[in-house]
């Protein structure tokens, strides 16, 4: 019986395979590798093509404007003029992503005066998952909001904690300030 050397030239390793005989190491964990790794790549796959069929419907929803819960009003922002006193202005990601921005401008100071009431909670719903993000309360600065007396012609702003970056540009979320709700608003 013949040995061969370790790739190491240390010492024999075993016996020589014979030509023809089916070597043991095919058997053993390289091939139990080589499976697991073409499994994950179908896996990884697979999954890539649904983000990126998720990722192509959010793209035409933001481009057309259409909100998967329907076409906003046309009126709605005049609506929250007349009704609130406020003019929306937009919902940005902000701080890398891990924060959404939203921004009003007050029109009526006296109409307005319910959305900066420091005990109403503003919540933002993410459309899409349904999740509902709130305002952080750092101890060292308080709510990330504006609570003082609302000024007319003056843009006002409200932070939304973001974990995970689960909202993104292009999705859909509405703004709930006690009374006040503004649906269908694009991230930007």
């Amino acid at each position: 019986m013949d040995l061969y050397l370790s790739q190491s030239g240390a010492g024999p390793v075993g016996p020589a395979p014979v030509i023809g005989e089916e070597t043991g190491w095919r058997k053993g964990p390289l091939a139990g590798l080589l499976a697991g790794g073409l499994a994950l790549t179908a896996v990884l796959g697979a999954a890539s093509e649904a983000r990126a069929a998720d990722l192509k419907t959010s793209v035409s929803l933001a481009s057309t404007g259409a909100s998967p819960e329907g076409p906003r009003h046309p009126r709605e922002k005049t609506h929250l003029k007349r009704r609130w006193g406020v003019d929306v202005m937009d919902v940005r990601e902000t701080a890398g992503g891990y924060m959404l921005e939203f921004r009003y401008k007050v029109l009526d100071a006296r109409k307005a005066r319910p959305l900066f009431e420091r005990q109403t909670k503003p919540v933002l719903t993410h459309t899409e998952s349904g999740a509902k993000l709130i305002v952080p309360v750092p101890a060292t600065t308080g709510a990330l909001r504006n609570s003082n007396e609302p000024v007319a012609g003056r843009v006002y702003w409200m932070f939304f904690s973001n974990p995970g970056k689960l909202v993104r540009p292009g999705h859909h979320v509405s703004v709930e300030i006690g009374d006040f709700r503004a649906d269908g608003l694009l991230v930007q």
